[in-house]
């Protein structure tokens, strides 16, 4: 396969999710970043944020910019020396439609949900949301949902909003449109709601997807490491244990994952070294 990042071959990859796991606020993060440069090495943020929130934070955070990132959980990868996406799967925004139809007929708040096209948030402009996001300027703000679909031209992600009951229904919906999914907590758009969130993506969207690619490309003369904290990092993981790779699991991360990884490892027969850094 054809080398389409033009990066040099690096000694190993550090494939790292974000939230709760990379703390950009951590003010020996640059000199990290910088000795694993020096070593010929490279850090891949993967995560669910689009690739325009990541460029924001690290910007913000003074640090430095690694050369690829991965957005909206696997279905964008984006080079940053280049400035452009190198992969970009889309949604077809016809189901799209159809699948908000749903969510709203059925009791959901347009409030609620945010699309993405890789690089920004569309959201419905309120007070709520405008709180959530303080002030980044990786959102776009409509007056209702259809002028955020009209405003998208690419969809990359959808997440809705609610009640466990509520995501878990849609989330049934989404897999008879064939599409990937998954469930978390949030704090969106309003942290006194104690709400749930919904990931949905085109099919065969995941973090181990893009983890795989990028290792194909490169072939990194060491291997890699996939470091994480959720549910949404178990296909990286897996991918990870597949190729005989390590993975590191945050020390706070629920003990149900933990479980779910060391099993996953053990049925594969690999000799796998776990370390559960501080969270």
């Amino acid at each position: 396969m054809p080398n389409k990042f033009q990066i040099k071959r690096p000694r190993f990859i550090i494939f790292t999710d974000k939230d709760g796991t990379l703390n950009l606020e951590d003010k020996k993060l640059d000199n990290i970043f910088k000795l694993i440069i020096s070593m010929n090495g490279l850090v891949i943020p993967v995560t669910g944020r689009t690739v325009g929130d990541i460029l924001e934070s690290l910007k913000k955070n003074h640090l430095k910019v690694p050369e690829i990132l991965v957005g909206d959980n696997g279905a964008n990868i984006y080079s940053t020396s280049r400035q452009q996406f190198l992969i970009k799967k889309t949604l077809d925004n016809k189901k799209v439609e159809t699948l908000i139809t749903d969510f709203i007929a059925t009791g959901g708040n347009q409030e609620n949900i945010r699309l993405t096209d890789g690089s920004s948030i569309y959201a419905i402009d309120s007070p709520d949301v405008r709180k959530y996001y303080k002030k980044s300027k990786s959102v776009n703000y409509c007056k209702n949902i259809q002028e955020a679909l009209e405003s998208i031209p690419e969809i990359t992600k959808i997440t809705l909003a609610g009640t466990q009951e509520q995501m878990q229904q849609m989330a049934e919906y989404s897999q008879k449109m064939n599409f990937w999914s998954d469930i978390g907590a949030t704090k969106f758009p309003n942290a006194n709601l104690q709400h749930y969130r919904l990931d949905i993506a085109d099919k065969n969207i995941n973090k181990g997807e893009a983890v795989k690619l990028i290792n194909t490309i490169l072939k990194p003369a060491y291997g890699y490491i996939c470091i994480g904290n959720g549910e949404n990092d178990i296909s990286m993981f897996k991918q990870s244990i597949d190729d005989g790779m390590m993975i590191g699991i945050m020390e706070d991360s629920p003990e149900a994952l933990k479980t779910k990884m060391k099993t996953y490892a053990g049925s594969k027969h690999k000799r796998q070294s776990y370390y559960h850094p501080q969270g």
